[in-house]
């Protein structure tokens, strides 16, 4: 009588172990890229507001200096705006009820501060977009001085 050649129970064992372990290790990779694009895909979002309020801003200056440099109330820090609509109305700090985009995530603040000088010549900008995401405070700051002569 000849014998057969099969897998034996361990072999078959084995083997299956070798795969679920591949396949759990797949399934994590998959699943940290995936966060991770989603990530940097809020990064993008973030950078385009924060780019969209600096050029706001600069249209500001643009428009009136005497103006614009007046909305630093402030005694040193600068002041704070948060720039939901972009629009100078809000002279605080954003809150909850100031989040927007897309998804509903972003807040968007600005800081803008009078460099001392007679007569006030620069003003330095500070623009943020920032946001939670899985816990984390996440943010992008765009920093610039601007001039009354550029």
């Amino acid at each position: 009588m000849k014998k057969k050649k099969a897998f034996s129970l361990i072999e078959v064992l084995v083997f299956v172990t070798i795969l679920t372990l591949f396949f759990i290790a797949a399934i994590s990779v998959v699943t940290y890229l995936v966060s991770t694009l989603k990530t940097n895909e809020y990064k993008v979002i973030a950078s385009h507001y924060a780019e969209e309020g600096l050029e706001w801003i600069r249209s500001q200056k643009e428009e009136d200096w005497m103006e614009f440099v007046a909305k630093d109330t402030s005694a040193g820090n600068g002041t704070t705006y948060c720039l939901k609509t972009l629009n100078w109305a809000t002279a605080s700090s954003c809150n909850l009820s100031d989040l927007f985009g897309t998804p509903s995530i972003f807040k968007r603040e600005a800081v803008i501060a009078k460099i001392p000088g007679t007569p006030i010549t620069q003003v330095d900008v500070q623009v943020a977009v920032s946001w939670q995401e899985r816990g984390r405070s996440m943010s992008i700051p765009l920093k610039t001085v601007l001039k009354l002569w550029e």
